[in-house]
C-alpha cells in the first residue's frame, strides 16, 4: 500500500482563506461556503486513502457527492486565475484524477481508467 501525500494546513489556508477542520482519527474536512457561497464540503483521510466532495444547493439538495479511495496525492493547483484541489489516485484496476476547482468559480472534473 502506498502513502497518501496532502498539503501542509497552511497551504490551503493559503490558497482557499479556510482551515482543515478535523473531523476524525485521521480525516480532515474544508467547508467553503464562506469562501465562495456554495455548499461545498471537502475531506480527505491520510490513512484511509480517500476523499469526498459534497456539493449541496441552497435547499439542501445534492447537486454531487463523490467518494474515492485509492487516494495518492492531494495538492493545490494554481494556474492560469484558477486555483483548486487535485487528487491523484491509483488502485489494483483503476487510475484517475478529480479536480474540483474553487475559484473563480466551481466546477468539478474527474477521469478514471482501467490501469
Amino acid at each position: 500500500m502506498s502513502e497518501f501525500v496532502t498539503p501542509d494546513p497552511q497551504l490551503l489556508v493559503n490558497a482557499f482563506g479556510v482551515e482543515p477542520e478535523v473531523t476524525g482519527e485521521t480525516q480532515s474536512t474544508l467547508r467553503f461556503k464562506s469562501v465562495t457561497g456554495e455548499d461545498l464540503t471537502f475531506s480527505y483521510d491520510d490513512v484511509g486513502r480517500s476523499v469526498a466532495f459534497s456539493w449541496l444547493s441552497d435547499s439542501g439538495e445534492v447537486r454531487m457527492r463523490l467518494l474515492r479511495e485509492g487516494a495518492r496525492l492531494l495538492r493545490v493547483v494554481e494556474e492560469g486565475g484558477r486555483t483548486g484541489l487535485l487528487v491523484e489516485f491509483r488502485t489494483a484496476d483503476t487510475v484517475g484524477e478529480l479536480r474540483v476547482q474553487i475559484f473563480p468559480a466551481v466546477s468539478v472534473t474527474e477521469s478514471l481508467l482501467l490501469a
